[in-house]
């Protein structure tokens, strides 16, 4: 699932669900798995209102992101026991931003939100939280020095 914003303003992008298909190692999202993503995995876009696990999982996801301090864009990632009840694994506050291989970005395709929008969500975000505002492209930095 993914996030973007900090602390009251952080909203869930959307929800996948990872599906490993046959040919794929077996139990587990691995290294090789993503990396042959196309050919392994199925990704399915799960909506809350649908899904009563997905809606406990993103509920589960803004208060332990607001609670650990977490910031502006990442992922966490659950898994539902055998009573279909969603356990969180990991949270990945520094998700990959890879616009076609990594899991937050093509949880924001599957929404229909693109890829800028999703990175201006992210630096939006870490404006707002820092307080200044963000140097123009070709610019100079903060010590006078010119920015590329």
């Amino acid at each position: 699932m993914g996030i973007t914003g900090t602390g009251p303003s952080a909203s869930v992008v959307g929800t996948l669900e990872i599906v490993l298909l046959a040919r794929a190692e077996g139990g587990a999202y691995t290294y090789a798995n993503k990396e042959n993503c196309e050919e392994l995995v199925e990704y399915r876009r799960v909506i809350a209102g649908k899904d009563s696990a997905v809606a406990k999982a993103e509920k589960i996801s803004l208060a332990a992101w607001r609670l650990l301090g977490c910031r502006d864009g990442g992922r966490l990632d659950f898994r539902c026991d055998t009573a279909g009840e969603p356990q969180l694994m990991e949270i990945n506050p520094l998700a990959g931003l890879h616009p076609e291989h990594s899991d937050l970005p093509m949880i924001a395709t599957a929404e229909g939100l693109a890829y800028d929008t999703l990175i201006e969500r992210i630096v939006e975000s870490a404006r707002e939280r820092v307080g200044s505002p963000v140097a123009p492209r070709g610019g100079t930095d903060h010590a006078g020095g010119a920015t590329a």
